[in-house]
Formats: structure tokens, sequence, C-alpha cells
């Protein structure tokens, strides 16, 4: 990797991680409670545990093949075509890819204290991120923070990013990114819960704060987050959870995310990203919310590989590279004999493979978005033709066809 992609913005200093977040009255009260509330945790961390400890117990079973094998017949009478007549086209092996934390700033700037990164993210490196996506055909899901690290909206303005910076990102997301990956929001700052009637950052984190929510306000906070997207032109079809948020009040969480995009976008279906399983038992897709009443659906799709690309941790660029490198043959050996990748198909489970936009960044260098571009090629390598990249709307879709297959008569 020759060149940096990082830009360092003139003047910065680093302030407590509370305090700049909102620079308003409350900051310093808010830097004390930090003390308390802030989670001595990386996110890679927080996601092993959500992602491991859910999945403690379940087996590799025929349950995922059945679903896999139904899925494409049943999409097909769902679209209203003869299965035979699209049997060859959704026979393909679907893989997606989930990215995290998408945000015009690196998000761990402010979420870890003392964490090394350029600010900005130049849209010289979102650009490459899109052409890597061109390049391999990847689909998939890609967040967008509403409010990135309590900065501001999207949609009007961020303390400490210029104008055209934003709208350079925004661009490039929406005429580049969308068309291939569905956005979502990350909950609202992806950091801070914001209240909703008092216009401020709260002391608690949003991981906290849905699980003490009342639904109707979890209802007006994503569609808040839905409306700030729909405001620069990005068409979110689904919500992330930021760290494990909602994982406790899982039924009241996806209430609330249907209710919201029947709201916003008049969508019957919607999905959800909450679990990863990592290396432990995989999970299937599943529908968490279904009001036949009123035609609302939200189906939980989860990862079941780890970000190998979150190397950020390790002291040296030749450590990065070999840990990146061991990631990608535990995924997918070059023969693609081996690997998650091949068990996951192997047993029917989803191919969804997740990382973060901070792992693709790697601290200015870009050194992530090279893994993900030399996984991709062994991928299209071992699989060629008999591969497809889809998104997760789709994906939920295809799996909602497939558990409602007609019974003959």
């Amino acid at each position: 990797m020759n060149e940096d992609w990082g830009l360092n913005m003139a003047g910065d200093e680093r302030y407590g991680v509370l305090d700049l977040l909102s620079e308003n009255p409350e900051s310093a009260q808010a830097a004390a409670d930090g003390a308390s509330t802030k989670r001595v945790i990386s996110r890679r961390e927080l996601l092993k545990r959500a992602g491991t400890g859910m999945a403690a117990g379940l087996v590799w079973s025929g349950l995922g093949k059945r679903l896999a094998s139904a899925s494409s017949t049943s999409a097909a009478r769902a679209e209203g075509a003869p299965a035979p007549a699209r049997a060859s086209a959704s026979a393909k092996i679907p893989f997606s890819l989930i990215i995290d934390d998408g945000s015009p700033v690196d998000p761990l700037f402010y979420e870890i204290p003392g964490y090394e990164t350029p600010f900005l993210v130049p849209r010289a490196f979102t650009q490459r991120v899109a052409d890597t996506f061109d390049k391999y055909d990847l689909r998939g899901k890609l967040t967008i923070i509403p409010m990135p690290s309590c900065l501001g909206r999207l949609d009007q303005s961020l303390k400490r990013v210029p104008a055209e910076h934003l709208q350079d990102f925004l661009q490039v997301v929406r005429e580049r990114i969308q068309p291939r990956f569905d956005i979502t929001p990350e909950f609202l700052t992806h950091l801070r819960a914001y209240d909703l009637k008092k216009g401020q950052y709260q002391h608690i984190f949003e991981d906290v704060w849905i699980t003490g929510a009342p639904p109707e306000e979890i209802v007006e906070y994503f569609v808040l987050a839905f409306t700030i997207l729909k405001n620069v032109g990005l068409n979110a079809t689904g919500i992330t959870s930021p760290w494990d948020s909602g994982i406790d009040v899982e039924k009241k969480y996806a209430q609330a995310l249907a209710e919201a995009q029947s709201k916003v976008f008049g969508r019957e279906l919607t999905w959800y990203f909450l679990y990863v399983s990592e290396w432990g038992g995989p999970r299937q897709c599943s529908i968490e919310y279904d009001d036949p009443s009123r035609h609302l659906l939200a189906v939980s799709v989860p990862a079941n590989t780890t970000d190998i690309f979150w190397s950020m941790e390790l002291p040296t660029r030749a450590e990065r590279v070999q840990f990146i490198s061991h990631g990608i043959d535990r995924l997918l050996s070059a023969d693609g004999r081996t690997g998650r990748i091949r068990q996951l198909i192997d047993s029917g489970y989803p191919v969804v493979l997740v990382t973060h936009w901070q792992s693709l960044y790697t601290q200015g260098t870009g050194l992530g978005l090279e893994g993900l571009a030399t996984l991709a090629e062994r991928i299209r390598n071992v699989f060629g033709n008999s591969l497809e990249w889809v998104s997760c709307s789709e994906r939920a879709k295809r799996f909602v066809a497939a558990t409602r297959v007609p019974t003959p008569s």
C-alpha cells in the first residue's frame, strides 16, 4: 500500500470523548458521567461476545440446507414466475457482505479515546471502496450513521466536518454504492442516545436506552433515523444495531422497526442486523415480527463470519497483513475445499460476511480494503459463475418466500 488515504484536520485537538461529542453546556457533566458509562471494550470484542454467546448451543443441522434449497423455488413463485424458468439463475450460491459504521468520519475517533486515526475519511477512499464493489459485483448492506459521532445530522450539518466533504461522501454513497448495497442507519448516533424531546444527547449509550425505552419512543427514534437518510436521498431498507443493542428486547425492537419503516417508506417487509456468530454455530434468518392484519414483517438477517479485517489493534503493518491473510484462509482456503464459507455452504446456512467501515479504512491506510479485494478475488476464483452477490433485503425476501411455500393440496 503506497498511498495514505488519511486526511488530518488542521488544528485538531483531542478532547475528552464525551465532551467533544456534543460541544454544548451539558458536556462537562457528560464527561463525568462518561467515567461510569463508557465501556472499555472494542466493538469487535462486543460483537464477539454477542454473537458467540447467543450462538452457543446451536448445531449445524439439515434445517439450513432445507431452507436454502426451498429458497429459489419459493422466491420464483412469489415473483409470479414458474419455478423451472428461474431455477438456473436462483440456484446460484448467494453471498452477502455487511459493512457496519459507515460515516464521513472514522467513528472510532471518538468512540475509543486515544485511537489514532485521521478524522475525515477522504472522498478518494470512498471512491476506492465503490471501485472494489464494482469490480467484484459485491452486494449486501452498508450502514450510514444518521448522526455520526454525535456531531449533528447528515441532512443538516456536522460539527468539524466541512460541508463539501459531507456532500462528497453522500454523493458517492447515493450514486455508486446504493445501487448495489442496502443502506441502513445504525440507530441514530452509534454512541450516546439522543433525547427526541429535548433535542440533546443523553448520558447513556443507545444499547442501554433501547432496553428501557417505551415502544412508541423507539418507533419515533427509528422514524427520525430513516427520515434523515431519506432527506439525503438514501432509501433505508432496514436497520442495524450498534453493538448488540436490542438483543434483550428483540420483539419490541423488531415491531418498532416494522412500524417505523411503514411510516417513512410505506414498506411492509423490512429486516435488521443484530447477530454475529463469528466462528461459532451459525444462525439462520428468522421472522421476528409478523402482523398479518397490517401486512408488516421484520426479518433478522445474521452475519455468520467474523470481521477478519479488524487488524487495528496490532502494532505493525506486517502483523496486520499476517492477521488478515490468516483470516482469509480461515474463511476460504485457496482451493475452496475448506474454511468457514465452505462449511456454511455445505450446511445450508447463509453466507453473510461482516466487516466495518473503520476496518476497511484501517487508520487511513486502506489495508482492510485491500484484504477485502483479496478475499473477493479468491471467492470469484473458487466459485465462478456458481455464486451471486445479493443484498440483505433480497435475502430477507427469499427467506420469507422459502418459509411460506404453499402446501400441495
